[in-house]
């Protein structure tokens, strides 16, 4: 009986393209969370506190934003040092496919928001006397979803669709149903 543990196969992560940037690109995302953060803390400061401190609305992302933070300058650094021991080239562009990609995602989530901005509709139904909305997020959803699935997962068709319709339902009936929260997509 052969081990099913092979020395020749190893596990290269979630993206086996994945590594390092380049340090100066990491600087550039450092600079644009620390940013970012700051941003959340000075508005989650001016909010009004109508209790104490504790129950104050700004807390939480006053909280996240000082994380983020926190994360920003870790990223920073990291990048300083690499730049400055040279462990990690100074190429800029990077990988190409990975840009198209990324380009790629940035049509697909545009595509998504102006898809529920002007496909906007509301069909009532219900099921076993529940009462539900079908809107333009569904159909939407499902066909954003599985689109980018597909260009950044590997896998049948049918299965990243069969996820992306799971995933769909499912936000669509806890917005619903549990939090009364309407969903995009309809008028």
């Amino acid at each position: 009986m052969t081990s099913p543990v092979s020395e020749d196969i190893k596990f290269e992560g979630e993206d086996a393209n994945a590594g390092l940037a380049a340090p100066v690109l990491d600087l550039i995302a450092a600079g644009a969370l620390l940013l970012t953060a700051v941003v959340v803390m000075i508005a989650s400061l001016r909010l009004p506190v109508p209790g104490s401190a504790l129950t104050a609305p700004g807390l939480l992302p006053f909280v996240a934003g000082a994380s983020l933070a926190v994360m920003a300058l870790i990223l920073g650094n990291s990048a300083l040092q690499r730049r400055k021991d040279g462990s990690a080239g100074e190429l800029l562009l990077g990988d190409v496919t990975e840009h198209v990609r990324m380009l790629a995602l940035a049509a697909m989530v545009g595509a998504y928001i102006l898809g529920l901005q002007f496909l906007a509709f509301q069909v009532f139904f219900s099921i076993a006397g529940a009462p539900f909305v079908l809107s333009a997020f569904e159909p939407v959803s499902f066909i954003a979803l599985t689109g980018i699935m597909h260009v950044f997962w590997r896998g049948p068709l049918w299965a990243k669709a069969a996820i992306a319709l799971f995933w769909t339902i499912a936000l669509s009936v806890v917005f619903q149903k549990l939090f009364h929260i309407p969903l995009p997509g309809g008028f």
